[in-house]
């Protein structure tokens, strides 16, 4: 009879057990979610690879007219946009890649590509975004966004495109 007991008193204890471990309270870590652009700063590991990702999906790329660097009143707007995101992000760097169509000498789209890279962190910077977290590099017109020979694909590849790093 003693055996009965001892079997009972364990299948209780197995299903208490059980039920108790079914209702353990659950940890939820909300996703980082963009409302607008980007919220703040994360702390090290996937989250941070995570935040790397949000911000540069938020950054807009900076559109430029044939042979100009000057800033035109929508790529402003972009970079307005832009520095309000990088504003919230002071660990992060930035680096300006600037790019060109395939007109002109490989020499003058380098340059020509720095300037504008140069005309954009010029503008971050009165924008409020630390000197010491932007770089800019210049890539010419080696890196076409689209491979097209028509004004269609040169008004893509004419940008300046903000990379950010740790």
């Amino acid at each position: 009879m003693s055996s009965r007991y001892l079997i009972q008193g364990m299948i209780i204890l197995w299903v208490f057990l059980i039920l108790a471990s079914g209702c353990a309270r659950k940890i939820v870590r909300p996703n980082v979610v963009p409302s607008p652009g980007y919220a703040g700063p994360q702390v090290g590991g996937p989250v941070m690879e995570q935040e790397l990702q949000v911000v540069q999906t938020n950054l807009k790329p900076i559109y430029f007219d044939y042979d100009r660097y000057t800033l035109s009143p929508e790529a402003q707007a972009a970079l307005q946009y832009d520095a309000e995101i990088l504003r919230r992000a002071p660990h992060l760097s930035v680096v300006a890649e600037g790019h060109c169509d395939e007109r002109g000498t490989a020499e003058y789209n380098l340059a020509l590509g720095d300037r504008r890279a140069r005309s954009a962190v010029e503008f971050l910077a009165s924008a409020g975004i630390a000197p010491n977290q932007l770089s800019t590099v210049s890539y010419g017109s080696e890196l076409p966004v689209d491979p097209g020979h028509n004004e269609e694909a040169w008004s893509k590849n004419r940008r300046v495109y903000l990379r950010v790093s740790r």
